[in-house]
């Protein structure tokens, strides 16, 4: 759980605030595995739009 943590604070500045929450309380309730989804989601988002690219 610390080390998913660490990731969704990495990446906190670039998502809204409802869905650090929502990803925190899936983390809190015992579902790793859509916590990890969703972090790995909005990461190759991020990594699209740090070369320019807008599209998912």
């Amino acid at each position: 759980m610390e080390e998913l943590m660490k990731e969704l604070n990495s990446i906190k500045k670039y998502i809204p605030y409802n869905t650090y929450r929502t990803i925190k309380g899936q983390m809190k309730s015992g579902n790793m595995t859509a916590a990890r989804t969703g972090i790995n989601r909005i990461k190759k988002r991020v990594e699209g739009q740090a070369y320019g690219h807008t599209c998912n």
